[in-house]
């Protein structure tokens, strides 16, 4: 009883599927016999056998066949760019690693069939290497991450339609490296149901422990995004590496089926195929190309006319410096003004580069503002991004009308300020770089980095409270993109760059062609207090800077604001006032 009802439930499945017998001279033409078994290859559409193509592998479901999963999912109506073969069952069912089935106790050996077709295909068309991709509806889904298991080497990536996930399958799953996998469910699925079953020949996952568990094995962020989309009918849950994606798309009211009214699934099985080295990003944001590199740009407040607020991040006492800093001030702030919060490279969901620094970001900032077609802009300033700031503006303010500015905690470019900045770490890792970075690449920094987090996301909880405005979901995945090991180097890069960042900078006279408005906490005071022995030095540092921001405020016509008992992470903490010191600057240049 539990084979016969395993065989209905599959059988099933290619009812429900809707699929066609195909056309029978079609079929003939295009089955290509491999040894005992074959498969149904289409060609795109212009096909040149000179041209390279990507090869993609569409399993069929339970009793199914290889031209009728062809009329179901049809890839080469949506792209020209695969070559795509439909392989046949060698008997009802794939063997799928469950180790369970009438494929198993045949001794079927459909991961061999598998290396042989793309073998096969390979030496008559021209497949464009690490090209290949497998896709699998229903049971031809539970092969599929059998695929994925254990011929992660062979495919780029995956899809799984349909399908949860075999209990055996998941406690055995290995795969050789970490793979790219798509799985699409319809949450109302009961033939192979979306949340399991208990049973012991055939005990299926739900979808969410399936992806889970893809995304265990790819020592993914812990943190998934959850997006909803289209009418609000399709859920996404997605794990991201830095490198590869786990995504799991469920269908709201969605049965056992292929084709939904609020999904097209081939369409988006290849879109996920495409944008494999694009990240996911969270609601608002977008990369924008410059050049060969994408920065990450969070817009809100998009509605409101007037110059636009940029953001820049500064880093804390871990150098973590990106726009989960605005998590809650760029929702404040765009209440009123159109806000832009912009990661350099190697920070958030930027790309990365070796020759990172806040000289160099003056520049990018620049060319992203031009690809946004923004002309007037206030920036905000935190920490050592008041350097990125003074340099945009020297280079830049007769391109981009650059009305005012506002420095949160700015670099001060005072002496003992300087040796301060210049000393430990900075020093150290100017010296080490070379070193540190091959040592970062082996993954040693990783649990240091995992313990700052967990403090910064205590001490932030504590600075933020009860505030309904904080978004905690893009806090938690930015800050998780620190953990990347190219972001913990790129981070090395920038301090190792941050000297010369600071002669270049002390070189600059104050600012006083636009008013600069300053923000200065009295941050040092608990650095002091930690530090005895070297407390006159702190002292010296929070006395230079105090006087340094009241000067460059009065000197160019704009607020000095000190704020005591306050978090050098003031962004989080009372972003109410950096909302009425932009109030302020507005007011006096009598900007929308």
């Amino acid at each position: 009883m539990k084979l016969q009802r395993r065989f209905l439930l599959l059988w099933a499945a290619l009812l429900i599927a809707g699929c066609g017998s195909g056309d029978p001279a079609q079929q003939e033409s295009n089955q290509i016999k491999l040894g005992d078994r074959s498969y149904f290859l289409e060609l795109p559409a212009g096909y040149q056998p000179q041209q390279q193509y990507k090869l993609l592998l569409a399993f069929h479901g339970s009793g199914g066949f290889s031209a009728d999963m062809q009329n179901t999912a049809n890839f080469t109506r949506y792209s020209d760019d695969y070559i795509v073969a439909y392989p046949q069952a060698g008997t009802t069912e794939w063997n799928e690693g469950c180790n369970c089935n009438i494929a198993h106790r045949l001794g079927i050996d459909d991961l061999g069939f598998v290396d042989a077709l793309i073998a096969d295909v390979s030496a008559k068309h021209h497949i464009e290497t690490g090209e290949v991709y497998a896709v699998g509806f229903s049971q031809g889904g539970l092969f599929t991450q059998n695929l994925a298991c254990n011929r992660s080497s062979s495919f780029k990536a995956f899809a799984v339609v349909a399908a949860p996930m075999s209990d055996q399958l998941w406690q055995s799953c290995a795969p050789a490296q970490p793979v790219s996998i798509m799985m699409v469910m319809g949450k109302d699925d009961n033939v192979l149901p979306y949340n399991g079953y208990t049973h012991s020949n055939f005990g299926l996952v739900s979808a969410t422990q399936a992806i889970t568990r893809f995304a265990t094995l790819n020592s993914s962020l812990p943190v998934a995004q959850k997006q909803t989309t289209t009418n609000d009918q399709v859920e996404i849950l997605s794990f991201s590496n830095g490198l590869q994606k786990a995504e799991l798309f469920s269908i709201k009211q969605g049965q056992h089926q292929w084709r939904f009214n609020s999904f097209d699934t081939s369409a988006e099985i290849l879109t996920f195929f495409q944008q494999l080295d694009t990240p996911r990003l969270p609601a608002a944001s977008k990369l924008v190309q410059v050049d060969d590199k994408r920065f990450h740009v969070r817009l809100m407040g998009k509605q409101h006319a007037g110059p636009a607020v940029v953001l820049l991040a500064g880093p804390n006492e871990n150098y973590h410096s990106d726009s989960a800093w605005f998590s809650l001030l760029q929702p404040v702030l765009a209440e009123k003004y159109r806000v832009y919060s912009i990661d350099r490279l190697g920070n958030g969901f930027s790309d990365v580069a070796e020759d990172v620094s806040y000289r160099r970001f003056a520049n990018d900032l620049a060319a992203v503002l031009q690809a946004l077609d923004e002309q007037q802009v206030v920036v905000v300033a935190m920490a050592s991004a008041s350097i990125s700031a003074r340099f945009f503006y020297e280079k830049h303010h007769q391109v981009i009308d650059i009305k005012a500015m506002l420095l949160l905690d700015p670099d001060v470019t005072a002496s003992n300020a300087l040796s301060v900045y210049q000393g430990y770490p900075a020093d150290w890792y100017l010296a080490n770089l070379e070193a540190l970075i091959p040592h970062l690449a082996s993954g040693a920094w990783n649990d240091r980095t995992i313990e700052k987090l967990q403090a910064e996301r205590s001490h932030v909880e504590q600075l933020v409270g009860n505030n309904p405005l904080m978004d905690w979901q893009y806090f938690d995945l930015i800050s998780q993109q620190r953990l990347l090991i190219s972001h913990q180097q790129s981070r090395a890069r920038e301090i190792a760059a941050y000297t010369a960042d600071l002669d270049a900078y002390a070189a600059l006279s104050m600012l006083t062609a636009i008013p600069v408005s300053v923000i200065d906490t009295d941050f040092e005071q608990a650095l002091i207090d930690a530090s005895p022995e070297n407390a006159e030095l702190l002292r010296l540092w929070q006395q230079e800077s105090n006087n340094w921001n009241q000067q460059q405020a009065e000197q160019a016509n704009g607020q000095y604001i000190a704020l005591s008992n306050s978090d050098h992470l003031v962004a989080l903490e009372q972003p109410e006032k950096i909302k009425a010191a932009l109030d302020w600057l507005f007011a006096q240049l009598q900007l929308p």
